[in-house]
């Protein structure tokens, strides 16, 4: 069932509900003997059912505004990891690129110290890259989550501002 559709028929239920209330209400009034306790009762029996009316309708708002904060940041907690997926894929690309390059250089070594020169400057570089990658995943985790939070910040702001002012 859709948000639509339940709140359709929400809406359609706490209606019926309403006018239930206010026929029996009205029954209730014209049984009592007098003239002036009817119309008391009818009275407070209008407005309780328009608080319940208001009390229902921001009820209703609340949840509205809650379902679409959690489909907002469902969709961007979805794009933030595609995003760090495919930054993470692209780093082991990127590794596994430089440890071929690195197989033929040693491949093509003509004796043992110009290999292990080469082994060294491997190491070197590839701790180089590593800490650049963990600073790199670092820096869009930190933007991301960042990212991710900012629809519920949002929503949580715009509700208490709603609701106290």
């Amino acid at each position: 069932m859709s948000t639509n559709e339940f709140t359709q028929q929400s809406d359609q239920v706490a209606d019926s509900t309403f006018k239930a209330v206010e026929t029996a209400s009205e029954d209730f009034a014209s049984r009592l003997p007098g003239a002036e306790m009817p119309n008391m009762v009818r009275e407070m029996a209008e407005q309780s059912v328009s608080q319940a009316r208001n009390m229902y309708e921001n009820a209703r708002n609340a949840a509205e505004d809650a379902t679409d904060m959690i489909e907002d940041s469902y969709e961007q907690a979805r794009k933030s990891f595609t995003e760090m997926n495919l930054r993470l894929i692209d780093q082991a690309q990127s590794n596994t690129e430089r440890v071929f390059a690195f197989a033929k250089e040693v491949a093509g070594a003509k004796t043992v110290s110009e290999a292990v020169e080469l082994q060294t400057k491997f190491a070197r570089e590839q701790f180089e890259a590593f800490a650049s990658q963990a600073r790199d995943m670092q820096e869009t985790a930190s933007k991301l989550a960042s990212e991710t939070t900012g629809p519920m910040k949002e929503a949580w702001e715009k509700s208490v501002n709603k609701y106290n002012g």
